[in-house]
C-alpha cells in the first residue's frame, strides 16, 4: 500500500503528459491540416499583439479553405486581415497583393463606403512601402477626384461624409510618399508604354499640387512635382506646356524651400520654352520674367534682376503704349473697381454694388441656375467706351473661353456676388477657414470677384486652365486675390487658385509690370503711388526698398471714413481713407 501510494502522483503526472504530448500533437496537426483551426491560431496571436508570428498560420488558413472548397469570395475578410500581419512582417508585396484580392472579390465590393475607403487607403500605402509609387498614385488620384470640394471646404456640412473621408486619407499619406519620393533626386518612373508613364507623371502632378496647398506639404509636393516633371521633360521635351506647366508649382515650392538655383533653371527653362512658342515680344512672358527676376533678388543678383524687369518694361511699352498708366485724382475711389477688401480693409454691411447684371447675359458659363444672385457680377464697365463689350463679364467670358481652348477642360463660373448677409449664412456654415470669409471681408460682397470651377470642383493649381489663368489673366484685367503665403483672411488655408478678383485691365497690367510679386491687397492698397511712379516712367529698382510699399501709402482721394472690424494700427489709418 505505501508503494501503491507513492507510484500514484507519479502514474497521473505521467498521464498527464501524455495527454498533453498527444494533445500537443493533435494541436499541431490541426492546425497544419484544418483551415478553421489555423484560422482560430491566427486570431489568437493577432488578439495578444503576436501579428508576425501569425502571419504563416493565416496564410495556411486561406491554403487550406480554398483546398476545402471555399470560395474567393469566402476568404476574402481573412485575406484583408491576413495583409496587415503581413504588413507588420514588412512583407509590403504580399500584403497589397492580398488586399487586392479581398477588394476586387464580391466582399470587397460591397463593403460600406467608409469601409471600402479604409481598405483601399491601406492598400495604396502597402503600395507606398513596397516602393510602387506608380500604383500608389493611381489610388491616391482616384480619391484627389473623389473628394471634389472636400479639397478646398473639408470643413462644409454640404460635402458628403465619403467625400471628406477620401480627402482625409489623401492629405494623411503626405508622409507615406516621403518615404518614396525625394525632392533632391527625382526617380524614374516606369511604365510599358510612354503613354503610361505620362499617365503616371499626370498622377504625381495632381497629387503634388494638393500636398502643395497644405502647411507642411512641401516636401512631398516638391518630390512628387519633381519627379512628374523630369517624366514630361524627358517623354515630351522642356518645350511642351504640360512641362512648362509644372514650373509654376515646383518653382515656388523650390524658392520656399531655400533651393534657390533649382528654381532658377526650371524659370529658365520656361522662360526660353514660352519664348520659343509665343515669340520673344510676347508680354505672356512677363510671368516667367517675373518670377525668374524674384530669385535672383532673393539671390542678391540685383544687376540681373534688373535687367529682366526693363527688359519686361520693354515689352509692355511695345505691346500697350508708352503711355499705358494714367492718373485721376477726381475720380471717387468707393466706387474703384480696385480698392482693397480683407480682413484689414472690410466693406461696411450695407455695401452693394449698383450695375449687377447676370453673368449668362455676356456668354458667361454658369455652374448653377443664372438667375440666381449669385451668378451675378457688377458690369464695371469702362468709362467712355462700348458698355456692353468693355466689361467685367464680358472679358471673364473672353478669358474663360481662351482658357477652355488652351486647356480642353470644362471652366465655369461658380460664384460671383453675393452679400454681406449671403457671406454670414455661409460663413457661420463653413467655420473660421480662408475658403469662405467672415462677412465684410469678403472681395463677393463687391460684385467683382469670380470663384471658377474646372470640371464641376474648384480651380486647382495642377489644371491646365490654372496655367492659363496664370499667364493671362492680367490682359482681361484679373490677378489672383489669395495667392500662396498670403494672411488676408483670417482662416487656416488662405491660397485660393479658383478665386479671381477684376480690378481692371490698365490695374492689372501695373500689378504684373512693377507690383509686388503674390501682394495683391498691399499693391491695391498704395495704387496711387504705383499709379503715380508709373505714370511718370519711374519703376522699383531691384534690391532697393520700395517706397510704395513703406507702410505709407500715398493719401488716397474722396477719404469715406469706415469701421474696421480687425485692424492693426496701419491697417486703421488706411482705412479711414476710404
Amino acid at each position: 500500500m505505501p508503494a501503491l501510494r507513492l507510484r500514484s502522483p507519479l502514474m497521473f503526472s505521467g498521464a498527464f503528459l501524455l495527454l498533453a504530448v498527444v494533445y500537443s500533437s493533435y494541436f499541431s496537426v490541426a492546425v497544419r491540416t484544418d483551415a478553421a483551426a489555423a484560422a482560430d491560431r491566427f486570431q489568437t496571436l493577432v488578439n495578444i499583439g503576436a501579428p508576425r508570428r501569425a502571419a504563416k498560420h493565416g496564410e495556411r488558413a486561406i491554403t487550406l479553405a480554398l483546398k476545402e472548397g471555399a470560395t474567393e469570395n469566402d476568404v476574402a475578410p481573412l485575406k484583408a486581415a491576413v495583409a496587415d500581419a503581413q504588413t507588420a512582417r514588412r512583407k509590403y508585396q504580399r500584403a497589397a497583393d492580398l488586399l487586392l484580392d479581398a477588394l476586387t472579390a464580391g466582399w470587397g465590393q460591397n463593403l460600406p463606403i467608409a469601409e471600402r475607403i479604409e481598405y483601399e487607403d491601406r492598400l495604396a500605402r502597402a503600395y507606398l512601402l513596397d516602393g510602387n509609387l506608380e500604383k500608389a498614385a493611381a489610388i491616391y488620384t482616384s480619391f484627389l477626384e473623389l473628394a471634389g470640394d472636400a479639397v478646398a471646404l473639408p470643413n462644409d456640412a454640404r460635402i458628403a461624409p465619403d467625400a471628406k473621408l477620401h480627402a482625409s486619407k489623401l492629405s494623411a499619406a503626405a508622409d507615406a510618399f516621403l518615404r518614396v519620393v525625394n525632392h533632391a533626386e527625382p526617380r524614374p518612373l516606369t511604365g510599358a508604354t510612354p503613354e503610361h508613364v505620362l499617365a503616371s507623371a499626370t498622377q504625381l502632378a495632381d497629387l503634388g499640387g494638393f500636398y502643395g496647398m497644405r502647411e507642411g506639404g512641401e516636401y512631398a509636393a516638391a518630390g512628387l512635382l519633381a519627379t512628374a516633371y523630369e517624366a514630361r521633360k524627358r517623354i515630351r521635351g522642356v518645350d511642351h506646356q504640360d512641362t512648362v506647366q509644372l514650373t509654376l508649382m515646383l518653382g515656388p515650392l523650390y524658392t520656399k524651400m531655400g533651393r534657390l538655383r533649382d528654381a532658377e533653371t526650371l524659370y529658365l527653362e520656361a522662360f526660353h520654352a514660352q519664348e520659343r512658342a509665343k515669340g520673344a515680344n510676347s508680354p505672356d512672358l512677363s510671368l516667367y520674367i517675373k518670377l525668374l527676376a524674384g530669385v535672383y533678388e532673393k539671390q542678391e543678383r540685383f544687376t540681373e534682376a534688373q535687367a529682366l524687369y526693363e527688359h519686361m518694361r520693354r515689352l509692355f511699352r511695345d505691346a500697350f503704349g508708352a503711355q499705358r498708366y494714367s492718373v485721376n485724382r477726381d475720380k471717387d475711389r468707393r466706387e474703384y473697381i480696385n480698392r482693397p477688401v480683407s480682413q484689414h480693409f472690410p466693406l461696411e454691411a450695407s455695401y452693394s454694388p449698383k450695375d449687377l447684371v447676370s453673368a449668362s447675359e455676356f456668354f458667361v458659363p454658369t455652374a448653377k441656375l443664372p438667375n440666381i444672385d449669385e451668378m451675378k457680377l457688377r458690369l464695371a464697365a469702362d468709362r467712355g467706351s462700348d458698355a456692353r463689350e468693355e466689361n467685367l463679364p464680358a472679358r471673364l467670358a473672353q478669358l474663360i473661353s481662351l482658357c477652355r481652348s488652351e486647356s480642353d477642360e470644362v471652366i465655369s463660373l461658380r460664384s460671383g456676388y453675393r452679400s454681406f448677409q449671403t457671406q454670414a449664412a455661409l460663413h457661420a456654415r463653413n467655420g473660421d477657414r480662408g475658403t469662405v470669409t467672415p462677412p465684410g471681408v469678403s472681395e463677393h460682397q463687391t460684385g467683382l470677384a469670380a470663384d471658377i470651377n474646372v470640371n464641376g470642383r474648384f480651380m486647382r493649381q495642377s489644371d491646365r486652365a490654372f496655367q492659363c489663368f496664370e499667364e493671362n489673366a492680367f490682359r482681361f484685367g484679373f490677378i489672383l486675390s489669395y495667392p500662396p503665403g498670403n494672411d488676408y483672411l483670417p482662416g487656416e488655408d488662405s491660397y485660393e487658385p479658383w478665386h479671381w478678383r477684376y480690378v481692371g485691365i490698365q490695374t492689372a497690367q501695373l500689378y504684373r509690370e512693377a507690383g509686388p510679386h503674390n501682394q495683391p491687397q498691399e499693391f491695391l492698397a498704395a495704387l496711387p503711388c504705383f499709379q503715380e511712379r508709373a505714370a511718370s516712367g519711374v519703376f522699383p529698382t531691384a534690391g532697393e526698398r520700395d517706397i510704395c510699399l513703406d507702410g505709407k501709402p500715398a493719401q488716397l482721394a474722396n477719404a469715406a471714413p469706415a469701421q474696421p472690424r480687425r485692424e492693426s494700427p496701419d491697417a486703421a489709418r488706411i482705412l479711414n481713407d476710404w
